[in-house]
């Protein structure tokens, strides 16, 4: 619902992250502007992707890959819907993040983390669930600009039962995404070397 080139700026933050750079990436914009609120239309474009992805390199079957999922805005509908069905029917999902996904409510066997571009949206937001730690930027900033320039948005990450720490949305989203990478991995690791 937005030009793709605000997505393509927001992608350009895990650019210098040697961990995140090094991922696959899907970009899930269905044909249709709407389609970002259908899980189904978002579901076949990421099957898509893997089946494409399967064929080129062998035609041995694999598991599905675990999922990172960064949404904005009313994309937050689809992708809770897309997390909730690949967690409990695909694979793993390590991390969702809301970015301004307003009145969107979380599942909460989905790790999730609320981005809000002011402190009121991040308030009215967590009363739909929240995550375990959550960033609203201050001072606030405009909706798009919280997904076109994170790296220029600062604020608060806010844990809960714990204080907050001051930093920009980029880092915020970055620092979670490795460590949600980390918990996979050492997990994943774990299980395999016993």
């Amino acid at each position: 619902m937005h030009p793709p080139s605000y997505t393509e700026q927001m992608l350009a933050t895990m650019a210098p992250d040697q961990v995140l750079n090094q991922l696959s990436e899907v970009i899930c914009a269905p044909q249709s502007s709407l389609g970002v609120l259908s899980p189904f239309a978002l579901r076949q474009t990421l099957e898509a992707h893997l089946d494409d992805t399967t064929r080129s390199r062998s035609t041995l079957k694999t598991a599905p890959p675990a999922l990172l999922i960064w949404a904005f805005s009313a994309g937050c509908v689809g992708a809770v819907a897309l997390a909730t069905h690949w967690q409990r029917h695909r694979g793993p999902v390590l991390a969702l993040f809301m970015v301004d996904g307003w009145g969107v409510p979380r599942d909460p066997g989905v790790p999730t983390y609320r981005l809000s571009h002011d402190s009121v949206t991040h308030s009215t937001s967590r009363r739909l669930g929240a995550g375990d730690v959550d960033f609203y930027a201050e001072p606030a900033v405009p909706h798009l600009t919280l997904w076109r320039q994170p790296q220029l948005v600062t604020g608060w990450a806010a844990e809960t039962g714990k204080g907050s720490e001051r930093l920009s949305a980029a880092d915020f989203l970055c620092r979670r995404s490795r460590a949600a990478i980390h918990r996979y991995r050492t997990r994943y690791q774990g299980l395999t070397s016993s």
